[in-house]
């Protein structure tokens, strides 16, 4: 459990329709005549699923073993094949997986897997940078997708940035006059020098503290849209 799984699945060749397509639409709209041939690829990545449902799930959720081939973790690829990947951006409803999670639980109810797709290409072939780069840009819309890395991450849980922490003005209830009018000078404020001075005796007998950067900001912002 928690381990990064990777499964490729491929439709074989009968029903390689999608594969078919693109290499018509690259030998014919984009004029590129040095590709032989495209495989396309869903690529799953699985977390937190037991053995024996993954095992299970390769042939019952992630490819249907009458149509599909399926590589576990890597595929292989000739010296010359140009391989990139196309994946989701984030906040954008990945169908494929939803579904996928939600068949995984059809096999137990007690899974809980995370799971991310994306579509991997194979152009087979003396493709030039230049010509895999308009390949690339044809595939890829960016107002949803990216390219995706090609490295398969540690975890596909969101691991979110510490904040540092947040700047406090010290001795801002206490500062003499000069110190006081020199701070408000050089932080650009839309508000008055009187608003300010307001602020600081709000927090010498209120807050009893000493306001924070981003406490300032935020009420420097309420007295411009007044």
């Amino acid at each position: 459990m928690g381990t990064v799984r990777r499964i490729y699945v491929e439709k074989k060749p009968d029903y390689a329709v999608k594969a078919k397509e693109l290499l018509g639409d690259i030998k014919g709209y984009l004029g590129i005549k040095s590709v032989d041939k495209v495989r396309y690829l869903i690529r799953y990545d699985v977390e937190n699923i037991s053995d024996e449902i993954f095992d299970r799930a390769c042939t019952t959720v992630f490819s249907e073993p009458p149509v599909d081939d399926f590589y576990l973790e890597k595929i292989d690829t000739n010296a010359d094949d140009k391989i990139f990947s196309i994946e989701f951006l984030p906040g954008q409803y990945d169908q494929r997986a939803d579904s996928a999670v939600q068949c995984v639980q059809f096999l137990r109810a007690e899974e809980n897997p995370t799971i991310q797709t994306a579509v991997t290409y194979v152009l087979e072939g003396k493709v030039s940078d230049d010509e895999f780069e308009r390949i690339k840009a044809y595939c890829i819309n960016p107002v949803d997708s990216r390219e995706a890395a090609f490295e398969k991450p540690e975890t596909l849980q969101n691991v979110f940035a510490i904040p540092a922490d947040v700047a406090i003005f010290d001795k801002f209830t206490t500062m003499p006059e000069d110190e006081f009018k020199a701070l408000y000078d050089s932080l650009g404020l839309a508000m008055t020098y009187k608003d300010f001075c307001f602020i600081k005796e709000y927090f010498k007998d209120d807050e009893k503290r000493n306001p924070s950067f981003t406490e300032i900001k935020v009420l420097d912002t309420y007295w411009s849209d007044h």
